[in-house]
């Protein structure tokens, strides 16, 4: 095996790793147990920096090549969410204390809602950034599914849009109450956030692939 295809096992086993890690530490308040989620998202952080540098040529390549409306989204995004990562780090080292009694500060009272809304932000725009990269998966699903494709796709979305808002992760990126309705087990939960992680891909690759067939003249 090449050392080409070991970093792109290697990035894309951490990619499908954080997914399941963000996933999971979402679902705590159906699974709860405060340790493992401390454990989980400990790692989830450490991985989140492995992600930066197998993917270290993104930030190599940010002043080659022109700047046409896709990359900028990109850019913009990728931006954007890491801030809301560097503020999940952030109040998770708040929060520390509370799970790890070798941390060298007791949690901060403000730990809490900046961390549920740092989480909250960091999922959506998992989410949003899955779905600018999902090109492979569009086209497969446009060849798999055929004319029922779109209306499929629909019904994915509705119900997607759903599952957003009956889990209250918009009030908790408002710095609102935190998570609302919770499904009622693991299983539903799953459902639940996968329908959401649907409700969010489908916008971000629909605006990419709107923007790449409407580049302006010089893009």
């Amino acid at each position: 095996m090449s050392a080409k295809s070991v970093r792109r096992l290697v990035r894309y086993g951490v990619d499908v790793a954080l997914f399941i890690l963000l996933l999971f530490l979402m679902s705590y308040p159906v699974t709860r147990g405060l340790m493992r989620h401390g454990v989980c998202g400990a790692l989830f952080l450490a991985l989140l920096l492995v992600h930066q540098i197998v993917n270290g040529g993104w930030y190599r390549s940010l002043f080659r090549g022109r700047w046409n409306r896709s990359r900028i989204l990109l850019f913009v995004s990728d931006t954007v969410l890491m801030a809301a990562s560097l503020m999940l780090a952030a109040s998770s080292l708040a929060m520390a204390g509370e799970v790890f009694s070798f941390a060298p500060f007791p949690m901060a009272s403000w730990g809490r809602s900046l961390h549920n809304a740092a989480s909250a932000w960091t999922f959506v725009l998992a989410a949003f950034h899955l779905g600018l990269h999902g090109r492979a998966v569009w086209k497969w699903l446009e060849k798999a599914l055929g004319r029922f494709c779109y209306p499929v796709l629909l019904a994915a979305f509705l119900a997607g849009a759903f599952c957003f808002w009956e889990s209250g992760l918009l009030d908790s990126m408002l710095f609102l109450e935190g998570f609302g309705t919770q499904a009622a087990g693991p299983a539903a939960f799953l459902m639940q956030y996968l329908g959401e992680v649907i409700f969010l891909c489908l916008p971000a690759q629909i605006l990419t692939k709107s923007l790449s067939r409407n580049k302006p003249t010089g893009d």
